[in-house]
């Protein structure tokens, strides 16, 4: 998630700019920025409850982990993981098969 550090020096003085400045904040953002930061949300809850995210999802599948709000929340995010890392896989693929130059 994009970050705007704000001071009394740079405070905007209209709506409108403090909407600009969201707006410009979120375009620069990189896909593979939401990709790692999901990377690294996943490991936390990893650490935290001492599962991988693979086998706490296979668990949570079968009704084992209970309807928590964080853990169905960890659901959510594995979902958007597997999404997200199928859509990278196809688009590495892609390059690797028409963007890359070809070998000597």
């Amino acid at each position: 998630m994009p970050t705007i550090r704000l001071s009394t020096e740079t405070w905007p003085e209209t709506a409108s700019e403090f909407r600009q400045r969201i707006q410009d904040a979120w375009r620069q953002r990189a896909p593979i920025d939401d990709f790692v930061e999901l990377v690294r949300d996943l490991a936390l809850l990893e650490q935290k409850h001492g599962l991988s995210s693979a086998e706490f999802y296979e668990r949570y599948q079968r009704g084992e982990m209970g309807d928590d709000m964080e853990l169905m929340r960890w659901a959510t995010k594995v979902e958007v993981y597997r999404e997200m890392k199928a859509d990278l896989d196809d688009t590495f693929a892609l390059l690797e098969r028409y963007a890359l130059p070809l070998p000597a």
